[in-house]
């Protein structure tokens, strides 16, 4: 299979996809090595195709749409990496869906990551990669502080969310 036709048949299983497929289970699907997948979704991503990469792998970005009902809003986070998994238990146990996380960096400026979090299973997952891969958290670079967008049905349940955030110490006020 040439590189283009390659290319193709990336976008039109990533159009198929219902859940983000990993640069690993591309490669295999195709016969290449998962660098080769991760260097044909750069090439894909400069000629405008909105891919996604999530911690579960590549996703098109009209897939993570939410629906425009929804409430959206940032939350000001800090806390230490022991305390990621009852961050994200807290958010998803009261009804949000973490779209991503945001820290600001001295060089870069805002650096965002999406993270698209909205059941135990995610969290579980995540958190699995995360030790798996003994990954820094990006809040490591800003001293534990982030933001998280979050998703949710109302701002009466974005609030709850808040309030219980704030309760466990997790919330980063002035």
């Amino acid at each position: 299979m040439k590189a283009m036709e390659r290319r193709q048949a990336i976008l039109e299983k990533l159009e198929k996809a219902e859940q983000p497929l990993s640069a690993s289970r591309l490669a295999e699907e195709l016969g290449v090595s998962r660098q080769i997948i991760v260097g044909d979704v750069a090439l894909l991503r400069a000629e405008n195709h909105d891919i996604m990469a999530t911690h579960r792998g590549y996703l098109l970005a009209e897939r993570l749409q939410v629906p425009k009902s929804y409430y959206h809003g940032k939350l000001a986070c800090k806390h230490s990496a022991k305390e990621v998994r009852l961050e994200l238990e807290t958010i998803v146990q009261n009804g949000g869906k973490i779209l991503d996380v945001e820290v600001e960096h001295p060089i870069y400026g805002m650096i965002t990551a999406p993270l698209n979090i909205e059941s135990q299973d995610e969290i579980d997952y995540f958190m699995d990669k995360l030790s798996c891969y003994q990954g820094s958290l990006l809040s490591s670079l800003t001293g534990g502080i982030h933001l998280h967008r979050i998703s949710c049905r109302d701002q009466k349940t974005f609030e709850k969310i808040y309030q219980h955030l704030k309760k466990e110490g997790l919330v980063f006020e002035d």
